[in-house]
């Protein structure tokens, strides 16, 4: 390999994080590869490369009053392997890195703004690439949706690939952290969502989902998105009639030019 994919994906990351007001990155010790981390007042990215797992990791953190890094949170894991791996490959990841990092520019650096319609402004797209890190397969889902239909299609892709394994982990694995992080995303993505994830959210996984299912995320979920599912989810099965058109009033105009 006459590359390093390392950098490659790196510096394709500080181009757009340098905008944002980003510092250089800094190399932080940890285990089993190579870690680099970059801040931007009380926020960082953290790319890692496991050599072991053989695997590219972005993680975001926020930053103790002493600029530590607390509770690092996974936002996406793509497979390479050192000794295969292509140019176009690295390239392919920082391209999907780079959707991810563009996604809080959007929502104003890590919810600083919120409640208020016109800052909801994340879309399903950057919700399913946030799932990636709870759901890895569903990366593979969401580029062969692209390759067959040139989009994601939100509604049919929440309710024929997310919430199948939405509910599949609420039953079996309803007390882990993995149950919790799934929550903690939801909660996250209804409170900057637009009005197209908030619909995919509640209408199109979690009215989706058994009641068992339901339950077992019901309390993990914030106050706001517990409120208004248990609206939308009392319109599960019913079918809501459009709303009937009034009729419109027709003048019609007489030959003398009166009415």
């Amino acid at each position: 390999m006459t590359f390093n994919a390392f950098e490659v994906i790196r510096d394709s990351l500080m181009e757009e994080l340098r905008q944002q007001g980003f510092e250089e990155p800094v190399s932080v010790e940890e285990e089993g590869g190579r870690f680099e981390m970059m801040i931007a007042a009380d926020i960082a990215y953290g790319l890692k490369y496991d050599k072991k797992r053989q695997q590219f990791e972005l993680r975001s953190t926020t930053l103790d009053e002493d600029q530590k890094p607390t509770k690092w949170r996974s936002l996406s894991v793509w497979l390479f392997d050192e000794s295969e791996g292509t140019r176009s490959d690295a390239e392919s990841i920082s391209n999907d890195f780079l959707e991810v990092v563009r996604g809080p520019k959007r929502m104003a650096v890590v919810k600083k703004k919120k409640g208020k319609d016109e800052d909801r402004n994340v879309d399903p797209t950057f919700f399913f690439n946030r799932l990636v890190g709870i759901f890895p397969e569903i990366r593979d889902e969401i580029n062969e949706e692209r390759i067959l239909y040139g989009q994601v299609r939100a509604v049919t892709f929440a309710k024929e690939k997310v919430m199948p394994k939405c509910e599949d982990l609420a039953k079996k694995y309803k007390d882990s952290s993995t149950m919790q992080k799934l929550c903690e995303l939801f909660s996250d993505m209804y409170a900057d969502g637009d009005l197209d994830l908030r619909s995919v959210l509640t209408v199109s996984i979690l009215n989706n989902v058994s009641e068992d299912a339901f339950l077992a995320m019901k309390d993990k979920l914030s106050d706001e998105l517990q409120l208004d599912t248990k609206y939308t989810r009392k319109l599960i099965g019913k079918k809501i009639k459009p709303e009937k058109k009034k009729k419109e009033k027709k003048v019609m105009a007489r030959l003398d030019g009166k009415r």
